[in-house]
């Protein structure tokens, strides 16, 4: 018996032993799947600081140069590029017009998609057909929308032009003029991309809690209190994403600037896009080119480091 018993201990503390031999540890283990994921994600990593970081680099760099190849300039001007440049009044129009650019097109854009959200979330009959409708505009290509309202607004013939003598009203050159071009741009813009919103409130609609929308209706709540004290607190941090990504989208935005105004007339409509294109590729000053971009860049750095707080803010809280 106490063979057997001698057998049976020593055998069991055997497995034990081997047991623990066989466990790894957990720091080993951590930094084996580390490395992993760093070995897998490192053709991506290599991929983005060629495409993206040297690129940003060499803008950087330049930003401090004088590079004019017409004239064979290629001088280091440190600072003083940039005092020059807040000091001339083309920075101070491109900034107001960017500016301005970017906040009426993302404001109108979100009310004119929220009024068709709102329309079309109701049933009625045909109601996927108006839904398709809607978003065809934002499924062309900005080129095409863009050639389509140049004629439309073109002063000798088109259609508008057209339409306003026949009704009386003077022919308005609107691309061609300061005081209309950059709006006549907007108008487009909002036609084309309030489909974007109409979309995301519509998946935000569907998302509300029925039984607080029946709640609501209980205690006897209208349309208008149930909506900004329901839905648009169910809905909020969808907008917050929708409002920074429609931003920088608009802020970015360059064909439908570029094929419609290029920018004029006398440099009216310039955005840091334009302004990019025509310093770097027309001008060729590089220098300033790469001034304009190094901004425009520190811009597009504050809204994308608003747009990660708000999606990390919605998936802690969804």
């Amino acid at each position: 018996m106490s063979n057997f018993s001698t057998a049976f201990f020593s055998r069991f503390s055997g497995k034990r032993l081997l047991l623990r031999r066989r466990k790894p540890r957990s720091w080993r283990n951590n930094f084996r799947n580390a490395m992993l994921g760093y070995f897998l994600i490192s053709p991506v990593v290599i991929l983005i600081v060629a495409l993206l970081g040297y690129p940003l680099f060499k803008t950087l760099q330049q930003s401090f140069y004088d590079v004019r190849p017409a004239v064979q300039a290629n001088e280091f001007i440190g600072l003083r590029g940039f005092t020059e440049l807040f000091a001339d009044p083309l920075f101070a129009t491109v900034l107001s017009n960017s500016l301005l650019w970017t906040v009426l097109v993302v404001f109108f854009q979100f009310l004119l998609g929220l009024a068709a959200a709102l329309v079309l979330n109701a049933k009625f009959h045909g109601r996927w057909f108006f839904r398709i409708l809607m978003v065809m505009p934002w499924a062309l290509p900005g080129i095409v929308v863009a050639l389509m309202w140049r004629l439309i607004l073109n002063p000798d013939f088109g259609s508008l032009q057209i339409f306003t003598t026949f009704i009386g009203l003077p022919i308005t050159d609107y691309l061609g003029q300061s005081s209309t071009a950059l709006i006549s741009i907007v108008f487009v813009a909002v036609w084309k991309g309030f489909a974007f919103w109409m979309l995301i409130i519509l998946a935000a609609l569907q998302g509300v809690p029925k039984d607080q929308i029946e709640a609501a209706e209980v205690d006897g709540a209208g349309p208008i209190r149930t909506f900004f004290n329901i839905y648009i607190p169910n809905m909020i941090s969808v907008l917050r994403i929708g409002f920074i990504l429609t931003a920088i989208w608009t802020f970015n935005y360059f064909e439908l600037v570029f094929v419609m105004t290029a920018g004029g007339p006398a440099g009216a409509s310039h955005t840091f896009p334009t302004i990019i294109y025509e310093q770097a590729f027309r001008r060729l000053d590089f220098g300033l080119a790469s001034r304009f971009a190094f901004i425009s860049i520190l811009i597009m750095l504050v809204l994308s480091i608003f747009l990660i707080r708000e999606v990390r803010r919605a998936n802690k809280h969804g």
